[in-house]
């Protein structure tokens, strides 16, 4: 392995934390990093900027010299890491996972850097020259620490009170300032943006809920409001009938929904009008047959799962998707619970729910189950965790449980459900993550039905494949949820054509279009076209 500790002894005579105290050290320093070994380059990016941040002796000129050497240098390495490490969120066990204290500790450091060069302007703002630079370091600073609390949102933890203060702040002193609205490019091959836009952002990616998102689908709407939250305004003045958010600069809190009584020197306040009817006309296109990309919604987006989560963000900021339709309750009791597809249809087929049977009708007409009386069911899997259930309601749960296993819980996993003290399985869906350090996980499930039975899915006589399980769950008018199936997703395709089997029984049924991608299934509703 290189010796980085000798090359900067040798090359600087310098503390092996401090390479970079000027732009000609740093240039010479960046040259001989490891081509080959990203993680490792960026470990040592990360590390000199600490020493930076912490020797008092650079002057501000040579300090912003050195950071905007290495931002745009560092960049495109934390782009990478970051590509791998997502790409690894479902292999708990991938090196990449080893990627992450590299990734946080370079977007602490940067904002620290950024933030440490206006304070030094703030003591002596004399420098025409730096002056000049302002908007752009302000806007690096926001960005950075808007990185941050994207990450905790990545990774389902809170984000950190001093985060939040460090944007109001930021925020405030580019107010101060009179140069949140300049235009500024963040990266020479970025679209403008400004300090406004860059602290909205975080605000806006907040508001979505994230909680409720995968990952992917976090990257996808931070990606997308890069352009979308140039549309909004931040304003001093209140109008509640133009407005629909606010924020204290004064908090260490994001921005939440106007209230007439968030007055005060200290709020800031926006509508989002303007941004839904960007958002509108992008959805339009999209079912025009526009392509994404040119939209700028990113090479990931696919439809028609990009289209749902757009019209689901934009409904969540509008105020439309915040309305619970079941009230919650107080519930203390214990669940067993077991994840995953493959787990659920297993305990199913061991006859904990022997004695469902279902029956079904041609083309549309209603699915009647019914449940008869079976044995005793046996004991749960012995592997099955223990929830805790804090409330719960009509069409779930709000449970908390300590997690004792690498592979994080993840949003859409398909989890089976028993209460210690009963003798019902429910399945859910999980919709919400919180994560408390060390262990503690908050968790919102969706219960999808009490009475669910496997049945097998063969290709029509003929047609060659291979049969496979699938879990046939009955409507529940309440819950406005029709029939549907759960099934691999190798198996499903819109309005394709097999044959379920259930307690010798045999029915012709043509698929619907998924409702739900999980990451090992896919839940659809069907259409019975023939018996037998």
């Amino acid at each position: 392995m290189f010796d980085f500790k000798g090359l900067i002894n040798a090359l600087l005579r310098r503390t092996s934390d401090d390479p970079v105290g000027d732009l000609k050290s740093a240039t010479i320093w960046v040259q001989e990093l490891p081509q080959n070994d990203i993680h490792q380059a960026q470990k040592e990016i990360v590390k000199a900027l600490g020493g930076l941040n912490r020797n008092t002796e650079t002057s501000l000129k040579e300090r912003i010299r050195v950071l905007l050497y290495l931002d745009g240098k560092a960049s495109s390495l934390q782009e990478t890491l970051c590509r791998e490490y997502l790409a690894a969120s479902d292999a708990p066990d991938s090196a990449a996972r080893q990627l992450l204290p590299a990734i946080l500790q370079f977007w602490e450091e940067m904002g620290a850097g950024y933030e440490q060069c206006l304070r030094a302007f703030a003591q002596n703002p004399g420098n025409a020259k730096i002056r000049e630079q302002l908007p752009l370091l302000t806007a690096k600073a926001l960005h950075y620490h808007a990185m941050q609390a994207k990450w905790s949102h990545m990774r389902y933890v809170p984000v950190e009170a001093h985060v939040w203060r460090r944007l109001h702040r930021l925020y405030l002193f580019a107010e101060q300032e009179q140069i949140d609205r300049v235009p500024v490019r963040l990266h020479p091959q970025q679209d403008d943006t400004s300090c406004a836009s860059e602290y909205l952002q975080p605000m806006m990616l907040h508001l979505a809920n994230p909680a409720s998102l995968r990952p992917a689908q976090i990257e996808s709407v931070d990606l997308w409001l890069d352009s979308w939250a140039k549309s909004l305004v931040i304003e001093a003045g209140f109008r509640p009938h133009r407005q629909l958010y606010a924020v204290n600069l004064g908090d260490t809190k994001p921005a939440r929904k106007l209230r007439r009584n968030m007055l005060g020197e200290k709020y800031r306040y926006w509508g989002i009008e303007l941004m839904l009817v960007a958002i509108a006309k992008i959805v339009e296109q999209l079912r025009q047959g526009e392509l994404p990309a040119r939209l700028k919604l990113g090479e990931d987006c696919r439809l028609p799962s990009c289209l749902e989560l757009i019209e689901e963000v934009a409904g969540r900021w509008s105020g439309q998707s915040t309305t619970r339709k079941h009230a919650r309750v107080t519930a203390e009791k214990s669940l067993l619970v077991m994840q995953g597809f493959a787990n659920v249809v297993a305990h199913l087929q061991g006859g904990r729910n022997r004695g469902v049977t279902a029956t079904f009708s041609v083309e549309n007409a209603k699915t009647q189950t019914s449940l008869k009386p079976s044995g005793e069911p046996e004991l749960f899997e012995p592997g099955a965790q223990q929830w805790q259930v804090e409330n719960e309601s009509l069409s779930g749960y709000g449970v908390t449980f300590m997690r004792n296993s690498k592979e994080p819980l993840k949003i859409g996993t398909l989890v089976g459900l028993k209460s210690v003290t009963g003798k019902s399985f429910a399945i859910g869906i999980v919709r919400r993550i919180s994560n408390e350090p060390p262990r503690k996980v908050n968790a919102g499930i969706q219960t999808l039905s009490q009475a669910a039975i496997v049945v097998g899915l063969h290709p029509l006589p003929g047609e060659q494949g291979t049969p496979c399980p699938a879990i046939y769950l009955p409507e529940l008018p309440k819950l406005e949820l029709g029939r549907s199936l759960l099934l691999p997703g190798s198996a499903h395709a819109p309005a394709r054509l097999a044959q379920l089997k259930a307690q010798g029984k045999s029915y012709t049924i043509r698929l619907h279009a998924a409702v739900e991608h999980g990451p090992d299934y896919v839940q659809a509703g069907f259409d019975v076209v023939a018996k037998g």
